[in-house]
């Protein structure tokens, strides 16, 4: 069971706060982006069944359609994954982490205990990428395939400042974001 909200944003981020007065969620897990029918491209699945019970996902895009169906649960009575929306709503994520950021009191978007974990697929969901580099978010997973704009400078460039990196299995991709 997935919620979407017609005042995308503002519910989510209350939401998420309530939540968090009790310690109920220790990390969002931002899943946005495409990732195609295919059923060779099941990381995404994998990776919502992976995630641990006290995890918000926090989605746009098509790739949700990869995990919006799982029986992921509920952290006091809300499913786990909230959706913001298509491609086109992804500022809505950058909204909910700008506004978490000023709740918390926080300096630097990246002290949130946010992931990025950011499908590619086709050429819209550029625009979740570019909106997160913009606020200057880090260490975002890009894959399972890399965007054809991407050469080897612009990878390079990439990690060197935003500290991006290739979706490997979710097996990897859990050690890197659990610790």
């Amino acid at each position: 069971m997935t919620y979407t909200y017609n005042n995308k944003g503002t519910c989510s981020v209350r939401t998420i706060v309530e939540l968090n007065d009790d310690h109920t969620i220790k990390s969002v897990q931002v899943m946005g982006g495409c990732d195609g029918r295919a059923r060779s491209r099941e990381y995404y699945t994998e990776f919502a069944r992976a995630l641990p019970r006290d995890t918000v996902i926090l989605t746009a895009g098509c790739a949700k359609y990869k995990y919006n169906k799982l029986a992921l649960g509920d952290i006091g009575g809300i499913p786990r994954v909230l959706d913001a929306g298509q491609c086109n709503d992804s500022y809505s994520l950058a909204v909910i982490a700008l506004k978490l950021k000023e709740v918390f009191g926080l300096e630097d978007i990246n002290d949130l205990p946010i992931v990025y974990n950011i499908a590619w697929y086709e050429q819209k969901a550029v625009c979740i990428l570019l909106t997160l580099l913009s606020l200057g978010v880090k260490n975002i997973l890009l894959g399972p395939t890399l965007p054809a704009f991407v050469s080897e400078n612009v990878w390079k460039i990439l990690v060197e400042n935003y500290n991006i990196q290739k979706i490997s299995t979710v097996e990897e991709d859990m050690k890197k974001i659990l610790g």
